[in-house]
């Protein structure tokens, strides 16, 4: 497997479990097809999904580091 392909397959592995914490905490909501997320907009909810990836990331259950756990959040967040 080539780099570029592990590094891809590592953050859609971070994107799909910080969707999950997303949508466990009320951040995001999955539309009727669950083909889509919508963020919520709810400032307490997403600072909760700060916490528990990071928390996952302390863990061990996330890869990356700090930053891309940050941007993987973000970017769930933001859709």
């Amino acid at each position: 497997m080539s780099t570029a392909n592990t590094v891809y397959d590592e953050h859609e592995g971070r994107l799909a479990t910080i969707t999950t914490i997303a949508i466990e905490a009320k951040a995001v909501t999955r539309s009727g097809s669950k083909a889509e997320i919508n963020p919520t907009n709810d400032q307490d909810a997403e600072k909760l999904v700060y916490a528990r990836a990071f928390q996952a990331w302390a863990e061990g259950r996330i890869d990356g580091n700090a930053e891309d756990i940050f941007e993987a959040v973000q970017e769930i967040l933001e859709i």
